[in-house]
C-alpha cells in the first residue's frame, strides 16, 4: 500500500510568479498527524512537569511546616534551659554566700592550740573538785553543829 504522501502531487515551487497569475492553485492539506503527535507528547510532558512541580511544592510545604514546628519546640527547650541555668546560678550564688558565712564563723572559732592551752589550765585547776555555794553552806553548818555538840560535851 502506498503512503498518502506518495499519491499527492509535489508541492508547488515558490517563485512561479506571473506565469501562474491567472490560475489559482489550491493549497495542499498539510500533514497534521505528526504535529498532533508532537502536541500530544508536549502536552503529556507538560502534565508530568506540572505534577513534578506540584509534588515539589507539597514537599517544600511539609518541610517548611516541620521546620516551623521544630523551631517552636527548640525555642521552648531553650527557654526552659535558660530558666534552669538562671536558677542554678542563683543557687550557686546562695551557696557562695553561705560558704563565706561559714568561713567567717570558722575564723572566730578557737584554734586547736588555744583549746589545748585551756585543757591544760582546766586539768591543773581540776574544777570537778570545786564546791558550790550550797555545799559550802552545808559543810559550814555541819562543822558548826559538830562544834556545838562537842562544845556542849566539854
Amino acid at each position: 500500500m502506498e503512503s498518502p504522501q506518495s499519491v499527492l502531487p509535489p508541492p508547488p515551487k515558490k517563485h512561479e510568479g506571473i506565469l501562474n497569475f491567472g490560475r489559482q492553485q489550491q493549497p495542499e492539506a498539510p500533514d497534521m498527524s505528526g504535529m498532533t503527535a508532537d502536541v500530544n507528547t508536549l502536552s503529556r510532558r507538560l502534565r508530568l512537569l506540572e505534577e513534578g512541580f506540584t509534588n515539589l511544592r507539597r514537599f517544600f510545604q511539609v518541610t517548611e511546616e516541620n521546620m516551623i514546628a521544630k523551631n517552636k519546640h527548640f525555642s521552648a527547650e531553650i527557654k526552659t534551659m535558660t530558666s534552669d541555668i538562671t536558677e542554678v546560678r542563683k543557687e550557686i550564688q546562695e551557696l557562695k554566700d553561705k560558704l563565706i558565712l561559714v568561713i567567717r564563723e570558722l575564723q572566730t572559732v578557737a584554734r586547736k592550740e588555744e583549746v589545748k592551752v585551756l585543757e591544760k589550765y582546766i586539768n591543773m585547776w581540776n574544777p570537778v573538785k570545786f564546791v558550790t555555794q550550797n555545799e559550802i553552806d552545808q559543810i559550814v553548818n555541819e562543822v558548826l553543829d559538830k562544834r556545838q555538840s562537842s562544845g556542849n560535851l566539854k
